[in-house]
């Protein structure tokens, strides 16, 4: 169990420094924005129809988020979770990767923009304190 100032325990600044706190918090949400949500743009797999956000990075980094359970509605990804045959190296649905490559070579989703933090500042460590 961890003493209140034991030195292995992060501090929180919540109650000691209410404004860093809130700092803290901003960048957290500010984080949460820019990783999870910024630049996504929905693609259609072209096999199922299952709908899937996504995020080019480059053209060979692709972020996706299966959408509010759309993962389940894919049969590719229902088959590999009942034990179905999954291809060696295969970490989501092949059709899926299709869809969003032909998209992208289509011009239906373009290459995300703006998704680095809004400031140099904001990827300084927070728990920094010059001497």
């Amino acid at each position: 169990m961890f003493k209140q100032h034991d030195s292995r325990r992060a501090p929180t600044w919540d109650q000691s420094d209410p404004a860093r706190a809130a700092r803290l918090h901003g960048d957290t949400d500010l984080d949460r924005e820019t990783y999870t949500r910024a630049g996504f743009q929905p693609v259609e797999c072209r096999a199922c129809g299952t709908c899937a956000s996504v995020r080019k990075n480059s053209e060979k980094h692709t972020s996706i988020q299966w959408t509010a359970g759309s993962d389940r509605a894919c049969p590719v990804l229902t088959d590999w979770r009942a034990g179905g045959e999954r291809p060696q190296g295969e970490d989501t649905c092949p059709r899926m990767l299709a869809s969003i490559r032909y998209a992208f070579a289509e011009g239906l989703i373009a290459l995300a923009d703006g998704v680095d933090p809004a400031d140099t500042d904001h990827m300084v460590n927070p728990l920094y304190v010059p001497e």
